[in-house]
């Protein structure tokens, strides 16, 4: 509180929880909606850890060629940086 000033720590996305870098990045309604196409592409279900930093531990995948193994190391990051940027 600042000022007579109260600021709500709600997600900017979906407006209805607190704000993290997890909930933003991982488990926000919006965001889940960009995961859910991107791992449909590559024909991949997958269970979502609690953390930014267990997914990116976590995100391996065998049996892909070389091109394609190479995007799907990039896919989180990317799709990382396209949320932070709304």
């Amino acid at each position: 509180m600042r000022r007579g000033w109260s600021i709500v720590n709600r997600c900017i996305l979906c407006k209805e929880n607190e704000e993290s870098a997890d909930h933003i990045l991982i488990h926000c309604g919006k965001a889940r909606e960009f995961w859910t196409l991107q791992l449909s592409i590559f024909w991949v279900l997958w269970v979502f850890p609690a953390s930014v930093r267990n997914l990116l531990f976590e995100w391996k995948i065998k049996g892909l060629g070389k091109k394609r193994c190479a995007v799907w190391r990039m896919a989180p990051i990317c799709l990382f940086w396209c949320i932070w940027g709304e």
